[in-house]
């Protein structure tokens, strides 16, 4: 750590022997030698202190780049194929729209066009009768109890009155 030989190392021994005395000198060298463990212990410590903190800055780094990855997924996947699912739902709205208009016979609300709609040549307009079978969701049929109901809570278990055993 000082880069001491052991000749320069047996002088300051020498000297200290001399300045010190035999009695106070083992209680020095010991004294010294647990400063210089300490001072070696901190300075380790502080090593792997700046160690961590840079795998840390380098891991904030690496997760920044994910998160900017991801988002562009996200905006990848949201374009391609979110928006048109969202304009075809809205144009299914607009043409449900449209037919239940035309079902209820109210002409006073014309029924959304899109704008890449062309009228239909040689299609006639559907007779009464037609539009009178088709099933809203308003006149759903009956719910037919021969058939499991697989969200209803389960039946409850019958209880018996008089038990005798």
């Amino acid at each position: 750590m000082f880069d001491f030989s052991f000749g320069e190392v047996l002088v300051v021994g020498a000297v200290a022997l001399v300045v010190l005395g035999p009695e106070r000198l083992p209680k020095v060298a010991r004294t010294v030698g647990a400063l210089i463990g300490r001072a070696q212990r901190f300075v380790a410590s502080v090593k792997a202190d700046l160690d961590r903190e840079m795998h840390n800055t380098e891991l904030a780094k690496i997760e920044a780049e994910l998160r900017a990855e991801g988002d562009a997924l996200r905006n990848t996947i949201h374009g391609s194929i979110v928006a048109p699912v969202t304009d075809a739902h809205a144009e299914i709205r607009d043409a449900a729209a449209g037919l239940s208009a035309a079902v209820t016979g109210d002409i006073s609300a014309p029924a959304p066009v899109a704008a890449h709609a062309e009228p239909l040549a040689g299609v006639a307009a559907p007779h009464q009768a037609e539009v009178e079978s088709v099933v809203m969701p308003e006149h759903a049929p009956e719910r037919d109890e021969r058939q499991l109901d697989l969200f209803a809570p389960p039946p409850a278990a019958p209880t018996v009155v008089n038990d005798r055993r």
